[in-house]
């Protein structure tokens, strides 16, 4: 299968995850807290989510019409926080189906790549079909977006996580410096 060479933005954002994962041990990915995701389970709940972006966006690419409602006032100031600002406001509580199951470190690497792959190349397909501006799928928060809005968006949630990411190693090398353990992280 050779390599498909994924969106700049799309591209910068698994460059993202590299950068944050980089030399941990599959140890130091399944560390958590109590009652928080590990490094792990945050990138296997985005493999979810672009996989779920696939998914739903696969049968956009046959139809003839798009008849997409208009974004309500909320859904234009969550796209706006999310789509212009770049943030993702706190407290949302991810979806079941995006909750992470416990995938072992190794395989959710794998998959993480694999999915945004996919999900580039369905978002590809469809940008040909209605081009990168036209708003072709609903999101359940911001509302309809386009392929350009799409990728924003996952861009924007993955380097969130990535930032989760980063954070759950500075704490990991606070907790073992309190209990002696050392852990090789380079950050």
């Amino acid at each position: 299968m050779s390599e498909t060479k994924l969106s700049p933005i799309l591209q910068q954002a698994m460059d993202a995850v590299d950068r944050a994962i980089e030399h941990m041990t599959d140890e130091q990915l399944a560390w958590h807290p109590d009652g928080k995701w590990s490094s792990a389970g945050i990138l296997e709940h985005l493999s979810l989510a672009y996989e779920r972006t696939a998914e739903r966006m696969r049968p956009v690419i046959h139809q003839d019409t798009l008849e997409l409602r208009q974004r309500t006032f909320r859904e234009w100031a969550g796209a706006f926080i999310v789509l212009r600002l770049g943030r993702i406001p706190p407290g949302r509580k991810a979806p079941e189906g995006l909750s992470p199951k416990g995938t072992n470190p190794g395989p959710v690497i794998a998959s993480i790549r694999q999915k945004l792959a996919e999900m580039d190349g369905v978002l590809k397909q469809c940008e040909a079909r209605f081009g990168d501006k036209r708003r072709v799928l609903l999101h359940a928060i911001l509302g309809p977006l386009s392929i350009r809005e799409w990728r924003r968006f996952h861009s924007v949630h993955t380097l969130h996580h990535m930032k989760q990411i980063q954070a759950l190693r500075e704490k990991m090398q606070m907790a073992n410096a309190t209990t002696g353990v050392v852990h090789r992280t380079t950050s």
